[in-house]
């Protein structure tokens, strides 16, 4: 699906916010996409009539520190429409182009006045016309294509399932599961705030925020996947945790970034793991690692997107093997660890 607009205009209704498809025919949910940034502290004054307060320019004379904004036309109201779902709704009066990273795509485009931007902090005239072209996201953000590829790959059947996903952030991997028909997801993050809206509030989510994973003791009930997209954390330290949350005969998929496994001396500028060498030991120790705790290794893939600053990233699908069935030593390992 693609959707354009051109123009904006006052919004009688802030309520009126595009939706997004989370991955099935009709479906919609309420997610803002673009959200006005507050005035700054201090800077005071009435707004602009039919202006909201977060937009209106403030009366001390200093700018707002907004990014490219796109002020209030005395026209109609911008409208978008949704391709085939013939869908028009009314987008706020002013948006941060960098909001636009959300619908990243080669193809997404957004053109001021016949010209493509790609900078955020561009200056708009309230006299532009302004275009979007973009694809509507698939998932809240792009680690859910990530997921996508290993349960695709590795043939994981996520239907009626249970799952745990570690690392919540916002939520691309809970977005993944709950598309591919998970009967429930508990979302563990360190952090808070920031899922997004649509994950928060979805009836088969249950968000566990300010929670180390490496010290949750207990879940309502035993899960049958568990997916970890962790950083600054290596995977083996929250592998005891993990164990005690899964049942026998469950499965792992874990996201293994080499630039939170490697040593330091491995870890280039920037950041980043550049060496293949390094890959390859990082994912033979990872892999073999987790093993140790009871599992078997169904394969692993290279990431089909790489992380924020560049990094090769790989997916590691794992297959919890029943206790009858591992091998010595492995039981009294994963009992040890588990206690």
């Amino acid at each position: 699906m693609k959707l354009s607009f051109r123009g904006a205009g006052p919004i009688e209704d802030s309520a009126q916010i595009l939706s997004e498809t989370d991955g099935h025919a009709g479906a919609t949910n309420s997610r803002t996409l673009f959200k006005p940034p507050p005035p700054l502290p201090g800077c005071g004054g009435a707004p602009a009539d039919g202006v909201p307060q977060a937009t209106a320019t403030p009366s001390c004379g200093r700018p707002q520190a907004l990014e490219a904004t796109v002020a209030p036309l005395p026209a109609r109201p911008a409208l978008v429409w949704l391709g085939s779902d013939q869908a028009a709704v009314l987008l706020p009066v002013r948006l941060r182009l960098s909001e636009l990273k959300r619908f990243s795509s080669p193809r997404s485009k957004v053109i001021v006045d016949g010209r493509v931007v790609n900078k955020a902090g561009t200056q708009v005239s309230d006299k532009s016309v302004i275009e979007i072209k973009a694809e509507i996201p698939k998932y809240v953000c792009r680690a859910g294509h990530k997921l996508e590829a290993a349960i695709k790959e590795f043939g994981i059947d996520c239907d009626g399932k249970i799952a745990l996903d570690s690392g919540l952030s916002t939520g691309g991997f809970t977005d993944c599961l709950l598309q591919h028909g998970a009967s429930h997801v508990y979302g563990v993050d360190v952090g808070y705030g920031q899922v997004a809206e649509k994950i928060r509030t979805h009836e088969r989510v249950s968000v566990i925020e300010r929670t180390n994973l490496r010290y949750l003791s207990q879940l309502p009930e035993p899960v049958d996947l568990v997916t970890l997209d962790l950083s600054f954390i290596s995977i083996l330290l929250v592998m005891p945790a993990v164990i005690k949350v899964m049942k026998m005969d469950s499965t792992l998929i874990t996201l293994i970034k080499p630039q939170f496994e490697a040593r330091r001396s491995q870890v280039g500028g920037g950041g980043i793991v550049r060496d293949p060498l390094v890959h390859k030991e990082v994912l033979d120790r990872i892999i073999s690692g987790v093993e140790e705790f009871g599992f078997c290794n169904k394969g692993w893939i290279e990431s089909p997107i790489k992380g924020a600053e560049g990094n090769k990233e790989f997916l590691a699908c794992f297959h919890r093997i029943p206790i009858s069935e591992s091998q010595p030593g492995v039981e009294t390992k994963a009992k040890a660890e588990a206690t």
